[in-house]
């Protein structure tokens, strides 16, 4: 008799909701790096163009000039708060998507370790099974034998 896990289509379920869960989070992983790239761009533009208005200052010191930078620098400084917002909650986003991951696994897991209890326990009872065929047989053959042995001496 071949075994048969009666759980197995929820653990193949498991398995792939850990699969997707994974892809989600890899991909998850990837936006947080690409918003952290374009935070740390939007800071090394706002340093480069500081620098250039301070150049600029002074080489002359056109009251234009200046308030246009600022209001430049404001945008800036506005841009980098909103990636910053932006990283927060897709990094609150990659924490919830990883307590998922890990209550699949975890299930999974469970689910494995049943597998290998029931397969162990089937297993088992194979073996008891085998060997009582062979200690009937071995009784048969002994009967049988003796029965001879009596029929042939009388």
């Amino acid at each position: 008799m071949k075994f048969r896990f009666k759980f197995q289509k929820l653990l193949d379920i498991e398995k792939f909701k850990e699969e997707e869960i994974s892809k989600e989070l890899k991909t998850a992983q990837k936006k947080l790096h690409e918003e952290k790239k374009m935070e740390l761009l939007l800071k090394s533009l706002l340093e480069t163009r500081q620098i250039e208005m301070t150049e600029m200052l002074q080489t002359f010191a056109d009251a234009s000039t200046f308030v246009l930078f600022e209001s430049y620098f404001a945008s800036l400084n506005r841009d980098i708060i909103v990636q910053q917002s932006k990283i927060k909650k897709i990094s609150e986003e990659i924490d919830h998507v990883r307590q998922k991951l890990l209550h699949v696994f975890k299930k999974r897991k469970l689910l494995e370790k049943l597998r290998e209890r029931h397969k162990k326990e089937f297993d088992d009872q194979e073996k008891r099974l085998e060997i009582k065929k062979l200690d009937e047989i071995a009784t048969s053959r002994f009967y049988h034998k003796h029965i001879r042995e009596k029929d042939v001496l009388e």
